[in-house]
C-alpha cells in the first residue's frame, strides 16, 4: 500500500492506494499549530476505514508521499529564519536593488520589496570570478572567518554565501563551506550555485536566499514529522513532494527547501496529468478550489505546463516549478462590503481555526462556504460523511450581516457571493491560458478539490467550455497525484551561444555532462539505469530578448538533425505565444537542462485509472431531494456520487454528493459517469449550457 498526504489550509487529506488499484480516502481537520498532528488524525481515520489498527496500517505500507504548505506558509507570513549572507564585495544591496522592478513598475507610491536578508546581516568580502571563469580576486579567508564570526553573534540561522559567476567557477563559494565547517558552527548553509546553476545574479542570489529563508522551519518540521512517524511504527520510505511534480527523499528535500514552496497544488497538476492521458484529453485546464485557494494549471499532451521562474509575494524563484496560477479564492474565503459597499471575497480566509461561521468553533464572519449552505448547494447533515455536521442557523446569521446593508434577503446575498465566486475563477482560468496563447472553448476543464464542484459547470458556462470532469476523488486529487510521481532531479548547464554549426558542439557536450552527473545522482538515491529516465531541453530566446521558451530535445535525435530541430520547435512555440517570428534571425541558445527522473513504480495500478475502495455509504442524514436557491427556491435531486455507476446518465438540475464534496449539475446540462467513475458534464442536445 501506498499513501500519500496533503496538508491544506482547512484540511488534511490522505489517500491510499493499495496493490489491486483501490483507492481509500479521508479528511481530518489541519492543525496549523503542529502540521504532523493533522497526518496522524488523518492515518487514524485512514486505519478505521480500512478496519486496521494505525500499527497495521503502518507495516502494510511501503511507501509514503507528502506534500506540505509549510514553505509557502513561511514566505507568506514571513515567519522564515533569519538569514545571513556571505557576498562580493560591491554586491551587497543587490537582494534590495533586485533586477530594477517591482510588481506595480508605475506605482510610485507603492512600497519597493524588502528583501529577506536585512542589511546588518549582509556582509560583503573580498573575491572576484570573472564571467569566464578565470579569478580575478582571490578569496580573502580572514575576512570570511570574521565575517562567520559577525553572523554567528547575530544569532542567524542560516547563511548564504552568494559570489559574483559562481555558477562558472563555484570554488570560492565551497572554500566557505569549508572554512564555515572548521569553526564547528553547524548552521543551515546555502551555496547559491548548488541552488541555481545559471548566470544572472539576482535570479541566483534571490532563489539561494529564499531556501535559506525557509529551509531551517522546513528542515524542523521533516525532522518532527519523520521521528513521530517512526514512534508510530514506519519503516518504509517517506518521500517530499516537490513544485515541479517530481519527488525528493525527505533527508534531501530539507536542504532543497525551496522546491517546496508549491508542493501541494504541484500534487493536483500531476493527479491532472494523469487523467488527461487516461482521458485522451490533449489539451485540459485545471482548477483546484479548496479552503483557502484557488490553483489553475494546464496539461498539454499529458503533462503539465512548467515555468523557469515564479514570483511569489515579490520574491523571484528561478528554479523549475509547474506553472501553477494561484488565486485567493476558496471556501474560506471572507464575503465583505468594500470601502465603496461593493461585495468582494476574499482574499482574506477564515482557514482551518476558526474556519466558516457554521463550522460552529468560533468563525462568525460570512465565507463562501456559509453561502453555499444557504443556498442548500451543500448539505448540514452529510458534510465529511456525517463526521461533523454545518449549523444552517450560524450560516444565515453570518450572511445576514451583508444582507442587511446591502438590502437584500439572505438568500439573494449568498446568491451574490456564490456567483462572484463563479466569475472570479473564470476570469483567471481565462487569463491562465489566454497568456500562454491557448483558447479555453476549444479546452476540457477539470474541477477539483472540495469546494470546487458547486461551481463547475458555471465557470464552464463563462468560459464557453462544453465539457466538465469532476473526479470521484475530487476533494483528495493532490494527494492522489503525489501517488502518480517519480523522483525528479533536475541540472543545468550555461551555454549562451547562437544557433549555428559551432553552438552545436557545446550543446551536445553539455547534455552528455548534465546526463553523467544526472545519472549519479539518480544512483545515490537508489535508481539504476533500469529505473531511470531522461527529459532533455534547451532554453531559447532571440538575442536581445531576456526571457526564454523551452525546447524539448528527444533521446533519438541525429546529431546532424539537432540545429534544425531546435530552430523549427521554437519558431512554433514562439508562434504560438507572441503570434509572429523573427524569421530572419537564429534562436539563441541560453541553457541545456536535464530532468531525472527515478522511477518510483506504479504497482498501485494508477496508471491504468485507479478504482475507488472502502466507499463510504450514505449518511443517515442524506436525502434523495435538496431544496436549493438559484433564482428561487426549487427541489432537485440528490445523489450520492459513490453509489453512480459507470454510465450513469443525470439530467440537471440536480445535486451529487459525497462526504468531501458536492456538485451542481444545472438545468438544461447532463452528467454521466465515465469509466474512470469520473462525473463528466456536457451541454444537451438543447445547446443550453450551464
Amino acid at each position: 500500500m501506498r499513501i500519500g498526504i496533503d496538508i491544506g489550509g482547512t484540511f488534511t487529506d490522505v489517500v491510499a492506494v493499495d496493490e489491486r488499484g483501490s483507492i481509500t480516502t479521508v479528511k481530518s481537520l489541519s492543525t496549523p499549530r503542529d502540521p504532523s498532528q493533522g497526518v496522524l488524525d488523518g492515518l487514524e481515520l485512514l486505519a478505521g476505514r480500512l478496519q486496521k489498527t494505525l500499527g497495521e496500517l503502518l507495516a502494510h505500507t511501503e511507501l509514503l508521499i507528502h506534500g506540505t504548505t509549510v514553505a509557502t506558509n513561511c514566505l507568506a507570513e514571513r515567519r522564515g529564519a533569519r538569514v545571513g549572507m556571505i557576498t562580493t564585495a560591491g554586491f551587497r544591496d543587490l537582494l534590495e536593488l533586485r533586477d530594477g522592478t517591482k510588481a506595480s513598475r508605475y506605482d510610485l507610491h507603492a512600497a519597493y520589496p524588502q528583501p529577506l536578508v536585512a542589511r546588518p546581516d549582509r556582509i560583503e568580502v573580498a573575491e572576484r570570478v570573472r564571467f569566464d571563469g578565470t579569478v580575478q580576486t582571490r578569496l580573502d579567508e580572514d575576512a570570511v572567518l570574521k565575517a562567520l564570526s559577525q553572523l554567528r553573534n547575530r544569532d542567524v540561522e542560516a547563511v548564504v554565501v552568494g559570489f559574483l559567476h559562481a555558477h562558472v567557477n563555484p570554488a570560492h563559494e565551497l572554500r566557505v563551506r569549508e572554512l564555515l565547517e572548521g569553526t564547528g558552527w553547524r548552521v543551515y548553509t546555502v551555496l547559491s550555485h548548488e541552488i541555481l546553476n545559471s548566470e544572472g545574479e539576482y535570479d541566483r542570489f534571490s532563489t539561494a536566499a529564499v531556501n535559506a529563508y525557509v529551509g531551517p522551519r522546513l528542515n524542523g518540521y521533516f525532522s518532527r514529522f519523520e521521528n513521530r512517524m517512526r514512534e508510530a511504527g514506519a519503516t518504509f520510505p517517506i518521500m517530499i513532494m516537490q513544485s515541479t511534480g517530481g519527488l525528493l527523499p525527505i533527508d534531501q528535500a530539507g536542504a532543497y527547501a525551496v522546491g517546496c514552496v508549491t508542493s501541494g497544488p504541484a500534487g493536483g497538476a500531476m493527479a491532472s496529468a494523469l487523467y488527461a492521458r487516461l482521458m485522451d484529453a490533449p489539451l485540459v485546464v485545471t482548477y483546484d478550489t479548496g479552503g483557502t485557494t484557488t490553483d489553475i494549471s494546464l496539461i498539454e499532451a499529458g503533462t503539465p505546463l512548467e515555468r523557469r521562474k515564479t514570483e511569489h509575494e515579490e520574491l523571484k524563484i528561478a528554479v523549475p516549478s509547474i506553472d501553477i496560477s494561484v488565486v485567493p479564492l476558496g471556501g474560506g474565503s471572507i464575503a465583505r462590503l468594500d470601502s465603496g459597499g461593493i461585495l468582494t471575497l476574499g482574499p482574506q480566509s477564515a482557514g482551518a481555526d476558526p474556519g466558516p461561521a457554521c463550522y460552529a468553533r468560533g468563525g462568525t464572519l460570512p465565507t463562501l462556504t456559509d453561502a453555499n449552505l444557504v443556498l442548500g448547494l451543500l448539505s448540514p447533515k452529510t458534510f465529511l460523511g456525517g463526521r461533523m455536521g454545518l449549523s444552517m442557523e450560524l450560516a444565515r446569521a453570518a450572511v445576514e450581516t451583508l444582507a442587511r446593508p446591502l438590502e437584500l434577503s439572505i438568500e439573494r446575498t449568498a446568491l451574490a457571493i456564490h456567483a462572484l465566486a463563479n466569475v472570479r475563477i473564470a476570469e483567471s482560468v481565462r487569463t491562465a491560458t489566454l497568456k500562454k496563447g491557448m483558447d479555453p472553448r476549444d479546452m476540457t476543464l477539470l474541477s477539483f478539490g472540495g469546494a470546487g464542484g458547486v461551481h463547475a459547470a458555471s465557470v464552464a458556462s463563462e468560459l464557453s467550455i462544453g465539457r466538465v470532469v469532476i473526479p470521484r476523488e475530487a476533494s483528495v486529487f493532490s494527494a492522489l497525484g503525489f501517488l502518480s510521481a517519480d523522483v525528479r532531479l533536475d541540472e543545468q548547464l550555461q551555454i549562451g551561444a547562437q544557433l549555428g554549426a559551432d553552438a552545436i558542439p557545446r550543446v551536445l557536450a553539455a547534455l552528455d555532462k548534465l546526463k553523467d552527473v544526472a545519472a549519479r545522482r539518480l544512483e545515490a538515491c537508489g535508481f539504476g539505469p533500469e529505473r531511470s529516465r531522461l527529459t532533455l531541453f534547451v532554453d531559447c530566446r532571440y538575442k536581445r530578448q531576456t526571457s526564454t521558451l523551452e525546447v524539448a530535445i528527444p533521446a533519438d535525435v541525429a546529431d546532424a538533425d539537432l540545429a534544425e530541430l531546435i530552430r523549427q520547435s521554437f519558431s512554433q512555440r514562439y508562434q504560438q505565444y507572441f503570434g509572429h517570428i523573427h524569421a530572419d534571425e537564429e534562436p539563441f541558445i541560453d541553457v541545456c537542462r536535464v530532468s531525472a527522473y527515478g522511477v518510483v513504480g506504479q504497482n498501485n495500478r494508477l496508471d491504468e485509472g485507479g478504482s475507488a475502495g472502502n466507499s463510504l455509504p450514505r449518511p443517515g442524514g442524506f436525502s434523495e431531494t435538496r431544496d436549493i436557491f438559484m433564482d428561487g427556491w426549487s427541489t432537485v435531486p440528490a445523489h450520492w456520487f459513490d453509489e453512480l455507476l459507470v454510465g450513469t446518465k443525470i439530467p440537471g438540475p440536480a445535486i451529487i454528493e459525497s462526504a468531501t464534496t458536492a456538485i451542481l449539475v444545472p438545468a438544461f446540462v447532463v452528467a454521466s459517469v465515465d469509466r474512470l467513475g469520473s462525473l463528466v458534464i456536457e451541454q444537451t442536445a438543447k445547446g443550453g449550457r450551464s
